[in-house]
């Protein structure tokens, strides 16, 4: 099975239609909200006692302290029932304008306000059904209005209030400008609380979205990261069978004409010829797995071929151009080595030259040598720039990359500081040759 799946099937999938969630720690925040805005409202009282307003009003303090901290801790469930709690508020608004008119009781300015736009804001922002929350938001925003009016009328011309409870006698004058204020302040008070709801509402919705798209994406990446999977490992099958499989199949032939040669006791010259059959096939079946495996190591998307020493002189001429001076040398007369070697030699060269920048210094002399022998290919790379090592300089993740290519190859790796003075780095790969003459 892959390991780049995502979701697993202990994950509930998402919803196909928006409902908002209220966030984990709603209820701490909540009630902090409340119990801020409850501290508030005794302040206000408190400081309305040493003010003429009211000693004038005769106001009941702790009736209207009780109200005023039942329309706080309203907030405490705004978000969690909030067409419930807009319910509430709305009641309670109605009834102070009525029992206002019997009991010298009110209710601190700032509570009440606050809390009655959250209300208003609480079910545009999270009630899921949009109708809904429509008729709701219209029906408690006309029903606070005419409460508001009512509470307006007693407030504004309470000396004009029978004590029997009787509505004041307004003229039409008064009763205009009262409807008027009114309707011109709560005009803003409510559509801000109705926009910055549904505003709260539209983005938590975009976000959703947003999160959606996401899951879809990642599920998407999941799905093509497995089909990728699936064809690399039909390709490195593909592979093996095309490389391994012929080889393998002519050294069982040659093997079993072997073993009947042997057994039938001929002449052990044609037996020797089997063997060689078998031992080149083995070595060729050897140095194109080789071939393959870098292939597939260093494959990058691109439809190039692989380098080889063909490109070392462009490599030293590239690199020739920065401030050091780097120079190519080849002895002796070149011959054909499998492809691992040569991308093996190449990436080396490379990366000792990458080495040579970034640590031997400006002005320095860097020399490439390359010398083809009967036993072996020698690549070297040398400066006389200041010591260093790659190691401590730097990750060293380059020379155990350096280790692990040479090592593939059946060769060797040296390197290190050089006298007087600058670094190494030397590389021998036996040749095919000298495979050859020791077997």
């Amino acid at each position: 099975m892959s390991s780049h799946r995502i979701r697993t099937t202990n994950e509930p999938p998402k919803p196909e239609t928006f409902v908002r969630r209220l966030p984990e720690n709603w209820l701490r925040t909540d009630v902090i909200l409340a119990v801020v805005v409850a501290f508030v409202s005794v302040l206000s009282l408190q400081a309305l006692r040493l003010t003429d307003i009211y000693t004038g009003s005769g106001l009941d303090l702790v009736l209207t302290q009780v109200f005023s901290l039942v329309i706080s801790f309203l907030l405490v469930l705004y978000r969690r029932f909030p067409i419930t709690i807009a319910a509430i508020y709305t009641l309670l608004i109605v009834a102070l304008a009525f029992i206002s008119l019997s009991l010298n009781i009110s209710s601190e300015s700032y509570s009440l306000l606050f809390v009655g736009f959250m209300t208003i804001y609480s079910v545009g922002a999270w009630v899921s059904n949009r109708r809904v929350a429509f008729w709701v938001r219209l029906f408690f925003v006309l029903a606070q209005w005419s409460g508001s009016i009512a509470i307006t009328v007693i407030v504004g011309f309470d000396e004009a209030v029978d004590p029997k409870g009787a509505m004041p006698d307004l003229s039409t004058g008064d009763m205009a400008y009262v409807l008027g204020t009114t309707l011109v302040i709560s005009l803003g008070y409510y559509a801000s609380a109705w926009y910055f709801g549904g505003r709260a509402w539209n983005r938590a919705r975009e976000r959703w979205k947003l999160e959606t798209a996401h899951d879809q994406l990642a599920q998407a990446n999941a799905k093509i990261a497995d089909a990728a999977v699936q064809a690399e490992r039909l390709h490195i099958a593909r592979e093996l069978h095309d490389v391994i499989a012929h080889h393998v199949t002519v050294m069982g032939v040659h093997a079993s004409a072997a073993r009947r040669l042997v057994e039938a006791q001929r002449d052990p010259t044609a037996v020797v010829d089997q063997l060689e059959h078998i031992e080149a096939s083995s070595a060729q079946a050897v140095h194109e797995l080789q071939t393959m495996v870098y292939t597939l190591r260093d494959q990058d998307g691109s439809t190039e071929p692989l380098p080889d020493l063909s490109q070392l002189p462009e490599l030293v001429r590239q690199a020739d151009s920065t401030t050091q001076t780097v120079t190519c040398e080849v002895v002796g007369e070149p011959i054909e080595v499998s492809a691992a070697v040569e991308l093996t030699l190449y990436r080396v060269a490379q990366e000792a030259l990458s080495n040579a920048r970034k640590h031997a210094g400006d002005d320095v002399e860097v020399q490439v040598k390359l010398d083809y022998t009967d036993q072996d290919i020698t690549l070297s790379v040398t400066d006389n720039g200041k010591a260093y090592d790659p190691v401590l300089n730097g990750t060293g993740t380059g020379i155990q990359g350096m280790k692990e290519r040479v090592h593939a190859v059946d060769g060797t790796l040296e390197y290190g500081p050089r006298a007087p003075y600058g670094w190494k780095v030397i590389v021998r790969v036996p040749c095919a040759r000298s495979m050859e003459r020791v077997s």
